[in-house]
């Protein structure tokens, strides 16, 4: 049967140019307060734009998806993929996303009864996968399809639906609407029959479905309250998702990495420890490996390069292999910066493997507020592999302990924590897009480039970056990563997500943070920014704090909570 799967995408395959390319033009659809632009906008209008795409429900990005990364942009009722390596018109190519929701929600569509013929009329068999389109459908399949004067009619409609894969029978469309319904490989064809006569048969809206399957017609996030059973404790989380507590009894969990495994490996920073994770007996949660790595003072951070496991300490790089008995055999790569001038004085050290075979390393200020003498502290600086030729990259951050690269780029952002000292709403702690040669003003400048009083130097901030997005001040906002995982909806893909560890109770009259946030982001910049997980916080007091943040093989979040030693696993579910 594998033929039948093949068949399209050979179609679209053995395209050629068919007309001279048009000039580069753009278009904003104010319902959506999306832009379609270029190649994009023009296969849209040539192969039936609105009735048969719908409008455009997110930009234009890079996205990973089950058959690779692609720059694509998803409509109503399809989701359209740049291949720039084909001839036109395919170099752009339709999503299955008939195949794929009835896979996510469950359905085999070898499995789905034949419903005979409700709608009535002829009828045409497809052999490929042993079903009859009838009537209205096979009428709007027939009249359908891309535009290719080198194809014959059948071959367009089945570049455009693909074959049939069900059956007609009656379903609820995600408008609440119960039709006579028929799925086809990239497309789900309704029969509306109170509608006028052109409007009977319509295109389901598969693509706002596949893209956010909780929020389809673009209604606010929905969240619920689970309690964890072993903690007799509950987390908000959106509704179609689910958490659970994975591992426990941690000494103060900071940053992960994952090796190609699958194997989770932990920076435990109370025991100056790196240690192993696995599930083992296959129940969900992570079961304890032998001890990968001691006697790392300050231990936070961990990044997996082509020669193993580099460990970020207070004061050094540490390359860790393993050995023939498990434990990891050391080497020291360099020296980093160390010691504190005052209570806020920052020992953490975050270390990230750049797509440029660098290493990025966050150091933080030895002070709340001053001006150091160390050209790397309050910085991100890059070095070898190796260890050497240190060069700060970003300067002027106070302390950025998430960093993390936007997948499908080679941009660097991080999270910055503010001062403190100038009240409980000041200053904002920021997400910056951290660029070479960039300074984030610390310690002359806060927030937007608001002089800092006790050096009162405006035109010294006017140089300076402003933030890119910032959040409430005194939440210290730490672990970052973007979310490139296939297992929660396509409207994540492209997103931050942050691991706010709280508020220091001696800084403000109110506890806040304590909880993970999304930040959204649209034409590579965020725009917005909701809950995704809290509840940490209850009642002004603390049970756990959210600090590190890494996205599983499979898909699902982790976070670690250092505050109470322990793992969560964040998956989606669906409805």
């Amino acid at each position: 049967m594998r033929r039948w799967v093949q068949l399209p995408l050979l179609l679209l395959l053995l395209g050629v140019a068919l007309e001279p390319a048009r000039a580069a033009t753009s278009r904003t659809f104010p319902e959506t307060n999306q832009t379609v632009s270029a190649r994009m906008l023009e296969f849209w209008d040539q192969n039936g734009g609105l009735p048969v795409f719908g409008l455009p429900i997110s930009d234009q990005r890079s996205e990973q998806t089950n058959a690779g990364r692609f720059t694509l942009q998803h409509f109503e009722r399809e989701r359209l993929e740049l291949h720039p390596q084909n001839t036109a018109p395919y170099d752009v190519l339709l999503g299955r996303l008939g195949d794929e929701l009835l896979r996510r929600q469950g359905r085999d569509w070898r499995d789905e009864p034949n419903q005979g013929n409700p709608l009535g009329g002829p009828c045409q068999r497809f052999d490929d996968t042993g079903r009859e389109v009838c009537g209205p459908f096979l009428a709007y399949w027939q009249g359908h399809g891309l535009r290719d004067p080198r194809l014959n009619p059948y071959q367009r409609s089945l570049a455009l639906f693909g074959f049939p894969l069900t059956g007609v029978k009656v379903e609820r469309n995600s408008s609440g609407h119960e039709v006579l319904t028929q799925w086809f490989e990239r497309a789900r064809f309704e029969y509306h029959p109170n509608n006028p006569a052109a409007y009977r048969v319509l295109l389901g809206r598969l693509g706002a479905e596949a893209y956010d399957p909780q929020s389809p017609n673009r209604e606010p996030t929905r969240y619920k309250n689970v309690t964890l059973p072993e903690l007799g404790r509950s987390l908000t989380i959106p509704v179609g998702f689910e958490i659970q507590l994975i591992a426990d009894q941690l000494s103060r969990p900071r940053f992960m990495a994952q090796s190609a495994d699958g194997t989770l490996y932990v920076a435990e920073q109370g025991s100056g420890e790196v240690s192993r994770w696995r599930d083992t007996d296959a129940d969900g949660t992570l079961e304890r490996q032998q001890r990968f790595a001691a006697d790392l003072p300050i231990v936070s951070s961990l990044a997996f390069v082509p020669q193993g496991l580099v460990a970020a300490t207070e004061t050094q790089l540490v390359l860790l292999r393993g050995g023939p008995d498990g434990a990891a055999t050391k080497q020291v790569l360099t020296e980093l910066p160390s010691g504190s001038r005052d209570l806020y004085g920052h020992r953490t050290r975050t270390v990230v493997y750049g797509p440029d075979n660098k290493l990025y390393v966050s150091i933080g200020s030895s002070c709340d507020l001053c001006e150091e003498t160390d050209s790397l502290r309050a910085t991100v600086t890059r070095y070898n592999l190796d260890g050497t030729q240190p060069e700060v990259f970003a300067g002027g951050l106070r302390n950025s302990v998430g960093i993390a690269f936007r997948p499908g780029t080679t941009e660097l952002w991080g999270v910055d924590n503010g001062r403190n000292g100038l009240g409980d709403e000041l200053p904002p702690e920021e997400l910056n897009h951290l660029v070479a040669g960039g300074d984030y003003g610390w310690p002359y400048c806060h927030g937007d480039r608001v002089a800092s009083p006790e050096y009162n130097n405006p035109a010294r901030c006017n140089g300076t970056r402003g933030p890119d997005w910032t959040f409430q001040a005194h939440t210290a906002p730490l672990g970052l990563t973007f979310y490139d995982g296939m297992q929660f909806p396509p409207s994540f893909q492209g997103d931050a997500f942050v691991a706010r560890h709280g508020a220091a109770a001696s800084e403000v009259s109110r506890l806040s943070g304590y909880d993970v946030v999304r930040v959204r982001f649209k034409d590579g910049r965020p725009v917005a920014e909701e809950t995704l997980v809290e509840g940490w916080l209850a009642d002004n007091t603390w049970w756990g704090r959210p600090v590190g943040l890494l996205v599983d093989r499979d898909g699902s979040l982790i976070i670690s909570d250092d505050g109470a030693g322990r793992l969560y696993r964040l998956r989606y579910v669906g409805q």
